[in-house]
């Protein structure tokens, strides 16, 4: 199957399949748990003996933990062996998981692999940048229920979600990109690729993940930036991995990450418009989810004044075009974005964390 199917298949109408909400008694987040389950399920019964053996696996599964975002092969079954309609049910899957604009950045993320593919200098390395090199598994048996899980995963996208019940966790979630600016100046031969992406995706990745951070950080006066921001080199890779890891501070295929010692500016210590600000910047990673579940995490970590004990931290430079990375740290979770490898920009990595609940860690499932 072409290698640009992914990205063909992204690019059509999908009917989303979604749930009402119910009255108020009903769980936040039962309609996506309901849409996700569904789709699961309607997705392995269309594959094959042979392709479900290989896309399920037991929900304690060691392999559930084994998350990354480099290129490569995976447990699962790979997106390229699937056929059309078996396609179309898998990004249903995806669509239902992570709503509409964060199925928008997955695609956009997607669609630029064929260009990395043009960067390589082995081809090996030009093969596994493919969109159509990502992997589907599922851990056990969706459920309304038993607790169950799904990961969608491949270069720059590692989703990872556990559903009990109508109790959903989508953490760790990771999308990166590169080229983050198509636009930018490029060889002929990635100019060619990157020239073939339509334009719906063709656009700069994740720009209000970027433009809003800046726009806080030159708002702070000289005491916050002081807090505020980071000057000193720093080892990557926090969390029980350690290590530089995909310069994440948070790291890479850890099951769980540990909070930052010096998280940065509170929100208690910015003014009234700052922490609209930042609270702005926590709502752009939410968009990523489902409306429900991003309304239960809303009423979780922004109610009230839950932003007095958010944390905002910068490294790198303020001005556009320039290495730069930014963490966001509440009690519970973390965001990081990342535009700083190798001291560069246009090769973006961020994730969603929390300390507690990644995989569903936090859940009662006995």
């Amino acid at each position: 199957m072409r290698s640009s199917k992914l990205v063909a298949l992204a690019c059509g109408t999908f009917v989303a399949a979604m749930v009402s909400l119910a009255p108020t008694e009903v769980s936040a987040q039962a309609a996506s748990a309901a849409a996700m389950r569904e789709a699961a399920n309607t997705f392995l019964a269309a594959l094959t003996p042979v392709q479900r053996a290989e896309a399920t696996m037991y929900f304690d599964h060691g392999e559930r933990f084994n998350w990354n975002e480099s290129p490569g092969p995976r447990l699962g079954v790979v997106f390229r062996e699937l056929t059309d309609s078996q396609q179309q049910l898998a990004m249903d899957l995806l669509r239902a998981s992570v709503g509409e604009a964060g199925y928008h950045k997955i695609r956009m993320s997607i669609a630029r692999e064929p260009v990395l593919s043009a960067m390589q200098r082995t081809p090996r390395g030009a093969a596994l940048r493919a969109p159509d090199l990502f992997y589907i598994a599922v851990f056990d048996t969706p459920s309304a229920t038993e607790p169950w899980g799904w990961r969608f995963e491949g270069h720059h996208i590692s989703a990872n979600f556990t559903v009990h019940g109508d109790r959903i966790s989508n953490t760790p979630f990771f999308i990166g990109a590169q080229p983050n600016d198509l636009s930018a100046d490029m060889p002929d031969a990635e100019r060619q690729a990157a020239n073939k992406i339509p334009a719906e995706l063709a656009a700069r990745m994740m720009p209000e993940e970027e433009d809003k951070a800046r726009a806080l950080l030159q708002s702070l006066d000289a005491s916050q930036r002081a807090i505020a921001v980071v000057t000193q080199a720093e080892p990557y890779g926090n969390g029980t991995s350690g290590g530089r890891q995909a310069d994440m501070l948070t790291g890479i295929n850890n099951m769980q990450t540990t909070p930052l010692d010096s998280p940065g500016l509170l929100g208690a210590q910015m003014t009234t418009a700052q922490k609209a600000m930042l609270v702005d910047l926590v709502e752009e990673y939410l968009t990523r989810m489902p409306d429900d579940v991003a309304a239960e995490r809303r009423s979780r970590l922004l109610a009230g004044d839950a932003a007095d004990a958010i944390a905002f931290r910068w490294h790198g430079s303020i001005e556009s075009g320039e290495a730069h990375n930014y963490t966001i740290q509440g009690p519970t979770f973390i965001i990081e974005y990342a535009q700083s490898r190798g001291d560069a920009v246009g090769h973006i990595h961020t994730t969603i964390r929390e300390f507690e609940g990644d995989f569903g860690l936090d859940f009662d499932t006995q």
